[in-house]
């Protein structure tokens, strides 16, 4: 393309509003941004870690490469009509034709309208699947990290990768990491019980323990009657206090000088 036909401009539709509304603010502004260097060069952008991005980019570029081919066909026809002496007159039926075209390009088609749907359940999967495998490793590489007395997580099954699932629609990433840290503090979680049972990542994870565990029934509980016996107990501050040894000043005011 020589600079005469080189187009100044690019246009985006209303009908793409779908595509870039499904996309994060951050994504939406490497997407845009990314329309000036392939409007003007043919720059495509590397979104290959982005299927969503990709495939909004693919349809975006798709109009601009419509829009300049149409362009450049509207400059060689010019170019022609100029060589000509001008533009030739058109009649009524032409111009009634021309709008009749026009109409009919700007009016959304049926495979399009399939195209955008597809896209948009292409989007939903790949953001799911992009944010469901980052939780899973997260919670998985949070339980080892933490929880050390515990036996280690080697394989997220897809039984496990369910209840994660399940969990995260109640908690959070942080109540996950306060179940691991309340869970590698508990005597009982770790063994130290009549039964000599120890618990496992399923086992807390699951959705009735993972409640008593943040409400603290399995959390270590410092008694007297559990630590040391009577005699070996401190005496506390305020019997010291009483036993002490008067000072003349409390003898006088008692009377006992």
């Amino acid at each position: 393309m020589n600079d005469e036909t080189k187009k100044p401009s690019f246009l985006v539709y209303y009908d793409n509003e779908v595509i870039v509304l499904r996309l994060q603010d951050e994504e939406a502004g490497r997407l845009f941004k990314s329309l000036f260097p392939y409007g003007r060069e043919e720059i495509r952008p590397d979104f290959d870690e982005s299927p969503a991005l990709a495939m909004a980019f693919d349809i975006l570029s798709m109009a601009i490469d419509r829009d300049k081919e149409r362009y450049i066909k509207r400059c060689e026809a010019n170019r022609e009509n100029g060589r000509k002496g001008g533009r030739p007159k058109k009649n009524p039926t032409d111009i009634e034709e021309t709008e009749k075209t026009q109409r009919l390009d700007l009016k959304p088609k049926k495979a399009d309208k399939d195209m955008d749907k597809d896209m948009d359940k292409d989007m939903d999967k790949g953001r799911d699947k992009g944010r469901d495998n980052i939780s899973y490793q997260q919670i998985a590489d949070m339980y080892n990290e933490i929880c050390t007395s515990f036996p280690r997580l080697t394989k997220l099954s897809d039984s496990r990768k369910k209840a994660i699932k399940a969990r995260l629609k109640q908690y959070t990433i942080e109540d996950f990491k306060r179940l691991f840290e309340m869970a590698e503090c508990s005597s009982f979680l770790k063994g130290q019980n009549a039964r000599d049972w120890s618990a496992s990542f399923d086992w807390l994870i699951k959705d009735s323990n993972m409640a008593k565990v943040l409400d603290g029934n399995y959390a270590d509980r410092q008694t007297v009657q559990q630590d040391k016996p009577f005699y070996e107990v401190e005496e506390p501050e305020y019997f010291k206090y009483m036993r002490r040894e008067l000072t003349p000043e409390e003898k006088a005011i008692l009377g006992e000088e």
